[in-house]
């Protein structure tokens, strides 16, 4: 048998489709488009959360911003809004996927400057301005204090003890611990098999995490919300290299982990509006969701070129930090004079035409000069 003739063997091509198989190239080329959808529907998330606060929260309260149950002022609307509670989840599998997009091939310091510069110039005008409306009227919640405020900025309020300006910044600490763990990864350079590997064991990781409720574990691999972020990171390096069994083998899996937690959520949600928020009804709503995402990165979604998503999507991070104690304020403020509805869409299209301000003319000028600085600083 000739050297040719061994090569063609059965035993040598399934060599060749082992070595494919579990040694993937280290790049793929992508379509370059930019994923107009994901922009879409990253605003999607953030109007659900946007729901969740101004029409769910309170269901059994009448503290909150309208004074009185949602139960009763959106009898019908909160039965829906009560799972805006999951947008937050959908962001965390958008940040998985961008931060693999906007990491990938680069150094630790280029990955830090574009994760700063991402997150906070809007971040500091939130806490600045929730700070000034909370001064001005402070109907619904209190100002915090001098102190707190500063250690806001910094975004590390939450491990240092201090109480978050707006209630949604929890979720930012949240994100910041995601980064710091892939950078673990940039640090020895992201490759497929290492990026999938580091998925995997973080899945695994977090469930003990979670049984244990180690303050440490939970402090270092935030077993609570992993789940999302990881299948966020899976679809990315589908997206790059391709669809791969073991990629949607530790997206399954993954899967399966968050519905399993979706069960702890739901019941802390429950306890939170106090009123009944269904656990089938949240995978449910979480696994649309999530197959939205997974069409818009790698379906027909993909194909989507409609440029004024990347425009709402822009407008998604504004919206986040500012939409919360200003909104309850403003209910607070004119829920007497101006009927319920009226005034909930009136102060969505102020909150949009705010963020897409801030994205504009704060986010994208501010975000370009930090990056700079930051990439140029140890060459000055």
């Amino acid at each position: 048998m000739s050297t040719a003739d061994y090569g063609h063997a059965p035993p040598a091509r399934i060599a060749r489709r082992l070595h494919h198989y579990l040694d993937p190239p280290d790049y793929v080329s992508p379509v370059a488009r930019r994923l107009r959808a994901v922009d879409g529907l990253r605003l999607v998330a953030a109007l659900l959360v946007v729901a969740y606060h101004f029409v769910a929260s309170g269901a059994g309260s009448t503290r909150g911003a309208w004074e009185m149950p949602t139960t009763k002022v959106f009898p019908a609307a909160h039965h829906l809004a009560q799972y805006g509670y999951l947008g937050v989840e959908i962001f965390f599998a958008v940040s998985g996927f961008a931060i693999c997009l906007s990491g990938w091939g680069r150094s630790i310091r280029q990955f830090t400057a574009s994760r700063v510069s991402r997150l906070y110039p809007a971040y500091w005008l939130g806490v600045l301005v929730t700070t000034a409306v909370l001064t001005l009227s402070p109907t619904v919640n209190r100002p915090k204090s001098h102190r707190a405020v500063l250690v806001n900025l910094t975004m590390f309020e939450r491990p240092l003890g201090v109480s978050e300006v707006s209630g949604v910044y929890w979720t930012l600490w949240s994100e910041m611990r995601f980064y710091l763990l892939f950078a673990v990864v940039l640090f020895f350079g992201a490759t497929y098999r290492r990026v999938l590997l580091f998925c995997l064991v973080w899945t695994l990781v977090s469930i003990p995490a979670e049984l244990s409720g180690s303050a440490l574990w939970d402090a270092v691999f935030e077993p609570s919300y992993s789940q999302p972020f990881i299948m966020g990171v899976c679809l990315y390096l589908i997206h790059r290299f391709g669809s791969r069994v073991e990629t949607w083998a530790v997206f399954g899996f993954s899967w399966l982990v968050e519905v399993h937690e979706l069960a702890r959520r739901s019941t802390w949600t429950s306890n939170a509006l106090g009123w009944h928020v269904s656990w089938l009804g949240s995978v449910a709503v979480f696994t649309v969701l999530l197959t939205l995402l997974v069409l818009s990165v790698i379906g027909p979604l993909a194909r989507l070129d409609v440029r004024w998503l990347s425009t709402a999507g822009a407008m998604t991070y504004p919206l986040y930090v500012l939409h919360d104690e200003i909104g309850y304020t403003a209910i607070r403020a004119f829920r007497h004079d101006v009927p319920r509805w009226p005034l909930l869409i009136a102060l969505l299209v102020v909150l949009l035409v705010l963020s897409h301000a801030v994205a504009r003319w704060v986010e994208q000028p501010v975000g370009r000069r930090l990056r700079r600085f930051l990439e140029t600083a140890r060459r000055r």
